[in-house]
């Protein structure tokens, strides 16, 4: 069975992770090591704890694994000479030579270098070496230098979280027949990433099963600031749905809340959205922390931030004590506190509708009080609305006539 698994490997091209796209690498790199995982046939380089490059690589057949343990590169050569064993014959550096232009050591006679032969990339046809695309061998032999750290591992799954915040797994072909897998193994792999409840037994069941070879998004988490304050805690997209925790938030800006957990119900007086369980964490969805709190948010991709912003109200540049809440999508405020400061009278009819100088006025209750949308201010109260992102306000303009 090993047999026909490691004959079916050998005519499989890796498929490519999108894990691979990266930037750049910068050749300053302050504490590079490299995890070469032999089962998904990749050469991962760190910087510290951050991952910085995923690279495909090929490695030694069965007959001749890759060794397992720990390494430091020991010996860096550009264009090396190739000695084959056993036949006394020496290769100079060229297009013939299968180390290609770059080698660096890392134990007696094993090494990480390039390669004249990349189809053979993805795949386990080695002696024990570990092959790589040329330009990627080149690209790695400038940003590490003797003694980086190498290690060589038999893992079959692969958690990865990337410095933008996208997390993945992989599950990888058993290239050796050394290691079978387990629903419970998997499930501590993404535990120890905050990840265990993202995905069901049945998915995970399913991915072990088929081993797609290649690693699938699972999540992708973001930074999150409140009134220009960053806070500890992540929000994370999942199944393309974004979602914020919701005390921290609560928290930052100083607004009590309850969780139904019968229910699963976040309420803020009588205002209620769902809220979601996630890693003992309750979540909302990022249109409900607008619903429940009133607030603007702004998509920071380059910081890959999410912005949470309390708008101050003020009419003629003078501040007004509001409760803004967000009604189909709209920001709504308080019409009986806005008439109040424009100096105008609200009544109610016994039909509960409610009236502004003999108009109609245009409100929503929420538990109970009457909101008026701010795209409908100007027509009722003849006053001018403009939302300032920059200051986070909402800014009246109002004639007063003395």
């Amino acid at each position: 069975m090993l047999v026909i698994r490691v004959v079916i490997l050998l005519i499989l091209l890796l498929v490519s992770l999108s894990t691979f796209a990266f930037a750049e690498l910068k050749p300053d790199l302050a504490a590079p090591h490299l995890i070469i995982n032999l089962p998904s046939r990749t050469l991962t380089l760190y910087d510290s704890d951050n991952l910085i490059k995923v690279y495909p690589i090929a490695i030694g057949k069965s007959a001749t694994p890759s060794p397992l343990g720990n390494f430091r590169i020991i010996q860096k050569e550009i264009d090396p000479w190739w000695f084959p064993p056993r036949t006394g014959r020496a290769v100079p550096s060229g297009p013939d030579n299968p180390l290609g232009y770059r080698w660096m050591g890392f134990a007696s006679l094993y090494g990480i270098h390039g390669t004249n032969a990349p189809w053979a990339i993805g795949l386990a046809v080695s002696n024990g070496c570990i092959r790589m695309h040329e330009e990627n061998a080149e690209e790695l032999f400038d940003v590490i230098s003797y003694g980086t750290p190498v290690q060589i591992i038999y893992d079959r799954v692969q958690v990865r979280k990337t410095e933008n915040g996208e997390l993945s797994i992989g599950i990888y072909p058993d290239v050796y027949g050394w290691q079978e897998l387990t629903l419970e193994e998997v499930r501590i792999k993404l535990n120890a990433y905050g990840a265990g409840e993202f995905l069901t037994d049945d998915e995970l069941i399913a991915m072990i099963n088929e081993e797609a070879d290649r690693q699938i998004l699972v999540a992708k988490f973001h930074h999150i600031k409140v009134n220009g304050k960053g806070l500890a805690d992540n929000a994370v997209t999942y199944k393309e749905r974004l979602y914020v925790p919701i005390r921290p938030v609560a928290a930052a800006l100083g607004i009590s809340i309850t969780w139904d957990e019968q229910n699963s119900l976040i309420h803020r007086g009588k205002q209620s959205v769902p809220g979601h369980l996630i890693n003992n964490q309750i979540f909302v969805t990022a249109e409900n922390i607008a619903i429940l709190f009133g607030v603007q948010q702004e998509w920071n991709l380059e910081e890959n931030c999410l912005a949470i912003d309390v708008l101050t109200l003020l009419l003629n540049s003078q501040p007004v004590p509001s409760d803004m809440q967000t009604v189909d999508g709209i920001l709504a405020l308080p019409i009986i506190t806005l008439a109040d400061a424009l100096h105008k009278k609200v009544t109610r009819s016994t039909d509960g509708a409610y009236w502004v100088q003999g108009q109609k006025a245009p409100v929503i209750l929420i538990d109970n009080i009457p909101y008026i949308q701010i795209n409908k201010i100007h027509a009722l109260f003849e006053a001018y609305v403009y939302l300032n992102p920059q200051s986070r306000s909402i800014e009246l303009t109002y004639p007063f006539y003395g």
